[in-house]
């Protein structure tokens, strides 16, 4: 099979880019060129997510797209991976007779040997990821990247289907986390994003408690990297011991991203998750105000009465967090919530998701107006022949707002580069600079 075309579609979020990078590493190690081109491919690779439904249509529909590519080229091999087929198991041959195997988040790392085996079956679908890093192929050339340093979750909120996907929680080593960091630097990266499942239980499983605070001192050692940012917190394991270490070290953004889900405690109590999460909140503003916080809210969960919302719309008009990622409720049926009564219509989930996002808009404005006129530090992202885009310490990649670089300077920017602005005006959620 050497010197086959391999083309790899990446869903859902960069805990699956990670691991498509990953296995994309393996592949070139054994002999496979890699290619953007599904019309010049003889295989085509589909790394699914199943979290939620938006994410299974999307799967849905790429493997469709591919099967249409198939049918036009009857040499092409279409491979399906990851979340969706963990999730359906057998019915995926069913589904879809044109794909010729499958294979779910545990058998990943295997991926190559089974396709060269023909063993690319359902009898693969065993929960897990892939782990190891250590062989990735970079699909952008910023000097930006994640980091995945755990796999799996031990916890058993209800509305989610993770721990049934990817198995209970196992941290990588820090020895193995540093050495790809190191190795990532030298590479050319200046910007690590720290990813996991739940980020803050690090540790637990190998060392006895967390440690995601050595970790990061650790980490924060390598020189030649500006920034380390750190997504996908537990509400309820973020210590101060924590939050000191991120306000220590000058190439630790002073930035967080803790999930809350919801404030009301007849909510987070349907949910599992924890019920004081105000007082986290608090505590952490109050103690550490110089933290931008980003969070992810659910509305429509079964049971949110208009006094659940109302508490959930107050909170997000105390302005706590820079950024904040709204959903709707997303029934699964393997999930614990499926069973649980009083359902909310989909018409009154997404009148409360863009309720809150307005009253979120209103906080991001006023936000932005109160960094106008300072000078930040921006790492470059792009630039056309009108502008420049770039994002400062406080803004995370593909998920949070943008700066926007006009004048006469935006040609002098390269991107990958880190240049100095001074905030001029507000765009939308974005910000203006020159």
């Amino acid at each position: 099979m050497k010197n086959q075309k391999i083309a790899i579609i990446t869903l859902g979020c960069s805990k699956n880019t990670v691991e498509s990078e990953s296995v994309a590493g393996l592949f070139v190690k054994d002999g496979f060129l890699l290619t953007n081109d599904v019309n010049d491919a003889d295989i085509i690779l589909i790394h699914t997510c199943s979290f939620i439904q938006d994410a299974q249509t999307e799967s849905r529909l790429q493997i469709e797209k591919a099967c249409a590519v198939k049918q036009k080229n009857s040499g092409l091999k279409v491979f399906v991976s990851g979340c969706l087929p963990q999730l359906l198991k057998e019915k995926m041959k069913s589904q879809y007779p044109l794909i010729d195997g499958y294979t779910g988040t545990g058998a990943f790392g295997n991926i190559v040997n089974l396709i060269k085996k023909n063993k690319f079956f359902a009898d693969t679908l065993y929960p897990g990821g892939m782990n190891d890093s250590r062989k990735r192929v970079l699909s952008d050339s910023l000097p930006s990247t994640y980091i995945k340093i755990a796999e799996g979750c031990s916890h058993r909120c209800s509305f989610c289907i993770i721990p049934s996907l990817r198995g209970k929680y196992k941290s990588r080593t820090i020895k193995s986390v540093t050495d790809e960091a190191k190795a990532l630097a030298d590479f050319g990266i200046k910007e690590i994003n720290v990813i996991a499942q739940d980020t803050t239980a690090y540790g637990t499983d190998i060392y006895g408690r967390p440690r995601l605070d050595k970790l990061l001192n650790e980490m924060a050692k390598i020189k030649d990297l500006k920034w380390i940012r750190l997504l996908y917190a537990y509400p309820s394991t973020v210590t101060e011991s924590l939050l000191e270490t991120i306000c220590a070290n000058d190439n630790i953004c002073n930035y967080l991203d803790i999930p809350v889900q919801h404030i009301s405690k007849n909510i987070l109590s349907a949910m599992k998750r924890p019920v004081n999460t105000y007082k986290i909140i608090e505590n952490i503003k109050s103690k550490f105000p110089e933290i931008t916080l980003r969070t992810s809210l659910i509305t429509g969960f079964p049971g949110e009465t208009e006094k659940d919302f109302e508490e959930l719309a107050c909170f997000v008009r105390g302005n706590w967090f820079e950024h904040i990622g709204i959903f709707g409720y997303s029934d699964q049926e393997t999930a614990g919530s499926f069973k649980l009564k009083n359902k909310i219509a989909g018409d009154i989930t997404a009148a409360r998701k863009q309720a809150l996002a307005d009253i979120q808009f209103g906080n991001v404005v006023k936000n932005n107006l109160k960094k106008t006129g300072r000078v930040f530090e921006v790492l470059i992202e792009s630039v056309n022949k009108n502008k420049a885009f770039a994002r400062a310490y406080f803004q995370a990649p593909e998920i949070d707002s943008c700066i926007i670089i006009g004048g006469k300077q935006k040609n002098a920017f390269k991107p990958g580069s880190f240049s100095e602005v001074k905030i001029t005006g507000v765009k939308g959620y974005d910000l203006t600079a020159n």
